[in-house]
């Protein structure tokens, strides 16, 4: 395994574990206390920013040949799939209160983090699991 299927490992498993936390916080808060009280389980999802942390903790191997065009490829197409994510998430909740409350009606400005939110950790995670999958597509091929 890689540096960057390690990295793409902890991304995918920093932003899980985050996610569920906060699901299971809101879910307890919302039964507790309601639902603008129960956005504060949003607050696990600081827990994606040990992710960030990859590069730091998993150190360049000293061999001869780092990166070669191969690993640019998959980089690359990782990196356009994680785009593609975060676009449709963002079209999606932009359309979306369009359609269920129509063209009159406005949505609250708190909500834009968390679109904004939903859309970077859709890019950071379907980046990553594409990176996954390409390496390991690439080694069952040859």
């Amino acid at each position: 395994m890689n540096r960057a299927q390690k990295i793409a490992w902890l991304i995918l498993i920093t932003i899980s574990i985050a996610v569920i936390l906060s699901g299971i916080a809101i879910a307890i808060l919302y039964l507790k206390y309601g639902f603008p009280k129960a956005l504060a389980g949003l607050g696990f999802l600081g827990i994606t920013g040990f992710g960030g942390l990859g590069p730091l903790i998993f150190k360049k191997d000293k061999g001869a040949v780092d990166f070669d065009e191969r690993d640019t490829q998959i980089h690359r197409k990782a990196a356009i799939a994680g785009f593609g994510a975060s676009y449709l998430v963002m079209g999606i909740a932009c359309m979306l209160p369009f359609f269920i409350l129509g063209y009159k009606k406005s949505i609250a400005v708190t909500w834009l983090p968390m679109i904004f939110m939903a859309a970077g950790l859709s890019s950071f995670l379907v980046h990553s699991v594409m990176i996954l999958i390409q390496y390991g597509r690439s080694k069952q091929d040859g």
